[in-house]
């Protein structure tokens, strides 16, 4: 593993994460569905780790270009993912990160098996008894009453009514035969996972707190609700420090005790809808996940690329990776010209065209034809693309386009117009056609202005000049 597939990754954990546990904070915390959303919690990190490693997918035209605020999420994750710099493009090594991330689960591993060799010190030498399903371990006020595992810890000095007794023990019993213990293990290790992403740290909490509510519900029938919400608050304001093992077992007295006596006082049926909001969330996340960057996006990502500087470090390092492999001469050999191509993701190759011809061979009729069509052929990506004659590749072009647009008479209406255009072999436009237009004032204002583009350097595909389409979008802006 290496910098440029892990930082990506965790990236990519970032909004699922986030949109899940907002999901149960926002939504679901305050309803009395505490089995599913205890599901919810703990599925929640797998599936955040899991979408960012779904194949990319190409979105449907009407879905890629429209203005939905779901589809706005569209671009979050891939700028997210586009956050590790690509080696070309600084000349910096980025090791150092994996480094760094595999101390950080180092260090949370060491934490968490620290915390297991206290509780096992502060607990190994209690009296136990063995009973059906459990074993009780007898505390003597050392420990709070609480479980772990199949253990329950039991303060035989606490005031208890048999009625409260008889509550208390349910509770731990609860969390014991619904196997709490295990479940906070498992977010244990998935924060250490994710330990770079903030809401891998509140899961846990919230898991806690269900955990809770499961263990409230499975034993406030012992005794009426009332005396139990004042059971529950009368223990917690006698509650002992909270040692550092604390955070594995599941004690009686946990905190959040305000939120589990109003859950015991309320008496709301479960809004199910609630739950089903899971099922558009997730989609969003997938939809996101699966986006993959169309070739008109590239465009601002590149002018972004080209006013911050990005671009032209990408441009010296092709040079001088050029200059390595070409025994110190590189871009600066007199016997071949220099291109210089970006593909759709920004990256800088160079290449040599030999100034002198080939010689000449005859060729066969088959090759022929083939050489016939190969004339007539339209291309939509090549390996150089056409550019203007002072370059700046698509946002150059972009921005001539909209130099030249003349706003129509009395123009009141905001849009873009996708317009269609061919640069041919020889450098010259034409077959312009509207793909998707606004209004006919407008779409005859982008039609005229791209009749004024200049003759382009015509792009080239295995050193040969080809007609190249373009799709470009042209936008316009109310007059104020």
């Amino acid at each position: 593993m290496n910098a440029f597939s892990l930082l990506p990754w965790l990236a990519g954990t970032l909004l699922p994460l986030g949109g899940l546990w907002l999901l149960f904070r926002v939504a679901l915390r305050g309803e009395q569905c505490f089995g599913y959303n205890r599901v919810l919690l703990l599925l929640a990190p797998v599936l955040a780790a899991g979408l960012p490693l779904l194949p990319q997918v190409a979105l449907p035209g009407w879905l890629a270009t429209s203005r939905a605020p779901g589809v706005v999420l569209a671009v979050v994750l891939p700028a997210l993912q586009s956050a590790a710099p690509a080696p070309a493009a600084t000349g910096v090594s980025w090791g150092w990160l994996v480094w760094l991330y595999a101390a950080g689960v180092g260090v949370g591993l060491a934490r968490l098996a620290y915390r297991g060799w206290q509780l096992r010190r502060a607990t190994r030498r209690l009296p136990r008894e063995a009973r059906p399903g459990y074993a009780l371990a007898y505390t003597g006020g050392r420990l709070p009453t609480s479980s772990f595992g199949r253990t329950v810890f039991w303060d035989e000095t606490a005031a208890l009514t048999p009625a409260e007794a008889t509550a208390v023990l349910d509770h731990e019993l609860a969390h014991v035969r619904q196997g709490h213990s295990y479940d906070v293990l498992w977010l244990e290790m998935w924060r250490l996972v994710l330990w770079p992403n903030p809401f891998a740290h509140l899961l846990l909490p919230a898991l806690r707190l269900t955990h809770e509510l499961l263990a409230d519900q499975a034993a406030s029938p012992a005794v009426a609700a009332q005396p139990y919400a004042t059971l529950l608050a009368r223990l917690a304001l006698g509650q002992s420090p909270r040692l550092g093992y604390s955070a594995l077992i599941q004690s009686f007295n946990f905190y959040f005790t305000l939120t589990r006596i109003a859950m015991l006082q309320t008496q709301n049926p479960v809004r199910r809808w609630k739950q089903w909001l899971v099922l558009p969330v997730l989609g969003g996340l997938s939809l996101v996940a699966c986006q993959k960057t169309s070739p008109d996006a590239v465009q601002p990502t590149v002018a972004k690329e080209v006013r911050k500087g990005i671009f032209m470090a990408k441009v010296k390092e092709a040079m001088r990776q050029d200059s390595l492999a070409n025994g110190g001469k590189g871009w600066r050999d007199e016997r071949s010209v220099l291109n210089m191509n970006v593909d759709k993701d920004g990256k800088v190759t160079i290449t040599h065209q030999p100034t002198a011809p080939p010689p000449l061979t005859p060729l066969t009729t088959s090759e022929l034809a083939a050489q016939s069509n190969e004339a007539t052929r339209i291309y939509t990506y090549v390996e150089q693309m056409p550019a203007l004659p002072g370059g700046g590749g698509m946002g150059a072009i972009v921005e001539q386009i909209q130099r030249n647009v003349v706003y129509p008479a009395g123009a009141h209406q905001d849009g873009k117009v996708f317009v269609s255009f061919t640069v041919a072999a020889d450098g010259g436009v034409a077959d312009t056609k509207v793909v998707k237009g606004l209004a006919p004032a407008y779409d005859a204002a982008v039609v005229a202005a791209i009749r004024q583009l200049p003759r382009f350097v015509p792009g080239q595909q295995s050193g040969k000049a080809v007609a190249v389409s373009f799709t470009v979008p042209v936008m316009f802006k109310e007059e104020k």
